[in-house]
């Protein structure tokens, strides 16, 4: 399902993904993404390249308001 860039459900996962990687970017989440991947049938790698292909096809909010009052 697509959500519009101002709704409150595109903001809720976008921010979710944002700490999600923050999360994963800490050592002691690496057993959490490894587990991610397992459960995939995937690498971490993988999962990593997967979130980050997320995040630059879905834009940051905030970003994109900005963006729009700017114009």
């Amino acid at each position: 399902m697509l959500y519009q860039y101002d709704s409150l459900e595109y903001r809720l996962i976008y921010y979710a993904l944002c700490t999600l990687g923050l999360e994963w970017e800490k050592d002691e989440a690496a057993a959490e993404v490894q587990e991610v991947a397992q459960i995939h049938g995937v690498t971490v790698s993988e999962v990593h390249h997967a979130l980050e292909a997320l995040y630059t096809d879905n834009p940051d909010p905030d970003a994109l308001r900005a963006e729009a009052e700017e114009g």
